[in-house]
Parts: structure tokens; C-alpha cells; sequence
């Protein structure tokens, strides 16, 4: 049985090119030396930051099946996304490297206290294949962990897939660039949520009347409206509607314009304080009405054959 699915789409391959180019696959020292016939656990998530949860349930998970862990942070930087920051690449990848290797330390602390052998790497690409290098470089594990629920290949013995999809919540993305808006929709539905996407106002406020949002993402330069105009209108539709402005084109005028909508305001050359908005924002999400369903912590187990 094959450990992922490796059928690419060339676009994806022309990015991994660009990863490979890049990639700084990080490992840092782990408690015990290593040895790649030990039992494994490797747990991915696409963010700078494994949340407590994931954390407390894979060491767990490591004492019980008498395994060590490997940490692995992605990061699917991807032209389509980089080129759009008034920073070069080398920046996005060097921050989420930096921020990724800071983080982890908690977890590398509370692992090694549990007697774990525990092993950190940084890797810029879909979670597919940067387990793929820690296979390379441990060999196989034993188990994947993810709270992806749409990244990995169908490994899990007698499963017809991961579960923990979250399609019932949307996410509205407003941009003119369809380049950077198909970038944003990507690691959002990576994530197992539904992204709505639009190129000017006029297809949003469509959109808004039509479907329930839970979450309005828009950028300030729009052909046929600014962004500030439509979160406004967005907000006369449903005053409820969590909103943030998404532009390159920032300034403390403009911020403080945002705020006085009650929206949140991020700029894209920082797009690692957006993202961890979003997560906060999702992980956040009650059952409070109608519009707010709970959003469960669910985590993918996958046993290796």
C-alpha cells in the first residue's frame, strides 16, 4: 500500500520545483539518537504553531504505542502567494521558519520530560510531501497525525477518508487578482473549509445575499468599489458578519478607517498575522446561533501499512 498519493498536477510540480529551490527542511536535535528502524509518530499541521490539543494527544499517543515524535511544520509558499509581498520571498520563508522553530520548542520540552525521543523539521510544501522527507530522512512512521483534513492521501487502513471536513462553514474572499485570491481559496479548503470567491464588489454582495458567511476577507482595491465601501455594505446586510481588509496598499489612515468598521485590518506582506487570525478565528466559531456551528478539534490518524 502506498504511503500517499503521488498523482500531481504539473502546476503543482512546477511549485515544488520552486520549494525544492528553497527549502529549508529544518531538523533540530532530538532527545536520543536517532535511528530510522524506531517506531515513529509523525504529526503535521500547516501552521507555525501546534496547538495544545494536537500536542497533549500526540505525546499521549507516543507513550501509549511506545513511539517518538516528529514534528513537522508546512508551509505551502508557493509563488502565487509570495509574489504578491512587497517583501521578497526569502522573508516569508525565513519568518515562518524562525516563528516555527521558536514555537516548537514547548512541545520538543514536553515531550523530552515524557522520555520521547523528539525530532523538529521545517518544510516547504503540502503535507504529502514534506512527510515524505521525514520519511527520507526517520523512515516510515508508524502513524500520521494531521488536523488537516484534506492534505493527505487515504493511508488509514479500512477508511474511505479523513473526516473533520468543515464544509457547512463559508469564507468569503474578495480580491481582483485571481492569481493571489485562487492562492488564499487553496490553503483555505486545505484546511477542509469552503472558500466563496469573488473579483469585485458586485459578486460579493451576490454572494452575500445568497449563502450564509461566516467570515468576509476583502481587499481594499476593487474595480468597481473599495474594499471599505463593501465591508460596509456587507455589514448593512448582516451587522453580525465578521469582516477583515486583506491589502497591499496599506497605510495608518486606511487602518484606522478598517477599525472604525469594526473590521480587522492586515496587510499581505504580513500574511503570517493573518493567517494566525484565521485560525483563532475558526478555532473560536460557537454554536451560539445558527450562523456559528461548533467546530470540533478533530485530528487524522493514519496507520501505516
Amino acid at each position: 500500500m502506498t504511503l500517499f498519493n503521488k498523482s500531481k498536477k504539473k502546476s503543482e510540480k512546477a511549485d515544488n520545483a520552486v520549494a525544492d529551490s528553497r527549502n529549508q527542511t529544518h531538523e533540530m536535535p532530538a532527545a536520543a539518537t536517532k535511528d530510522n528502524t524506531h517506531r515513529t509518530i509523525a504529526v503535521a499541521t500547516y501552521e507555525s504553531l501546534f496547538p495544545e490539543t494536537m500536542v497533549s494527544y500526540t505525546i499521549e499517543m507516543a507513550l501509549r504505542m511506545g513511539c517518538g515524535i516528529i514534528a513537522v511544520n508546512c508551509a505551502n509558499l508557493t509563488h502565487d502567494i509570495t509574489e504578491f509581498f512587497s517583501n521578497a520571498h526569502d522573508v516569508a520563508f525565513d519568518e515562518f521558519k524562525k516563528n516555527s522553530d521558536r514555537n516548537v520548542e514547548d512541545f520538543r520540552t514536553k515531550a523530552i520530560e515524557q522520555g520521547l525521543d523528539f525530532s523538529h523539521m521545517v518544510h516547504f510544501s503540502n503535507i504529502d510531501n514534506a512527510i515524505d522527507a521525514a520519511v527520507k530522512e526517520y523512515g516510515k512512521p508508524e502513524f500520521i497525525i494531521t488536523e488537516n483534513p484534506a492534505g493527505m492521501a487515504k493511508a488509514k487502513t479500512g477508511s474511505s477518508g479523513p473526516a473533520g471536513s468543515h464544509k457547512d462553514i463559508h469564507i468569503l474572499l474578495v480580491d481582483d487578482n485571481p492569481n493571489f485570491l485562487r492562492a488564499v481559496a487553496d490553503r483555505i479548503r486545505l484546511q477542509g473549509y469552503e472558500p466563496l470567491t469573488a473579483l469585485n464588489g458586485r459578486d460579493a454582495l451576490d454572494i452575500l445575499e445568497t449563502k450564509t458567511v461566516h467570515l468576509a476577507i476583502i481587499d481594499q482595491r476593487l474595480p468597481d468599489m473599495d474594499g471599505l465601501d463593501l465591508i460596509a455594505r456587507a455589514k448593512e446586510m448582516d451587522s453580525t458578519l465578521p469582516s477583515s481588509l486583506l491589502t497591499g496598499h496599506g497605510d495608518a489612515k486606511l487602518k484606522e478607517a478598517t477599525e472604525a468598521l469594526e473590521s480587522l485590518y492586515f496587510e499581505k506582506e504580513d500574511m503570517g498575522s493573518f493567517w494566525g487570525f484565521f485560525r483563532k478565528f475558526l478555532s473560536s466559531l460557537g454554536s451560539a446561533d445558527e450562523k456559528k456551528p461548533v467546530i470540533a478539534q478533530t485530528f487524522c490518524v493514519y496507520a501505516i501499512e
